[in-house]
């Protein structure tokens, strides 16, 4: 309650700004659609992104799989004392391939939600045209184990 005892009235979903006597049903502010229309690219891009999204627990899953079992196999082979020609090379391509698999999810996803390269690259120590130049190619394949097929209507 403010200081007059009145409940505020009804706030613009984006903003928050008050949107004046409470009679109206309008849910986003009466300047020139900007609350609206910021609203609707906000939830467009959401829409977009579930399919990267899904491939990140997917893949983040998938590295997280193998190194159960290169945990498991590495510590066999330690407390055996047998030598196992290539295991840990083979182990760590393993961890190698599945990891760049994450990253590149990653980055699909940060681009499918809006961030800049610049944005991207600075974790890696790379400029905005390096992450481009090593990412910018990829795009997301549709998993053909989803229920929904992506279709463009």
């Amino acid at each position: 309650m403010n200081d007059s005892g009145r409940e505020p009235g009804p706030r613009c979903l984006w903003c928050g700004q008050p949107l004046g006597d409470g009679s109206s049903r309008r849910r986003y502010c009466a300047r020139p659609r900007l609350c609206r229309d910021q609203a609707y690219r906000d939830r467009r891009r959401a829409k977009q992104a579930q399919p990267a999204r899904g491939a990140l627990a997917r893949a983040g899953h998938s590295l997280d799989v193998h190194l159960q079992n290169v945990r498991e196999v590495l510590l066999q082979a330690v407390l055996q004392g047998d030598a196992w020609p290539g295991v840990f090379a083979l182990a760590a391509a393993g961890v190698e391939s599945r990891a760049a698999d994450l990253v590149r999810v990653c980055v699909l996803e940060e681009r499918a939600a809006g961030t800049s390269w610049e944005r991207i690259g600075e974790p890696f120590g790379i400029s905005a045209d390096a992450a481009r130049k090593r990412w910018g190619h990829w795009v997301l394949a549709p998993d053909p184990d989803d229920e929904e097929p992506l279709s463009g209507g």
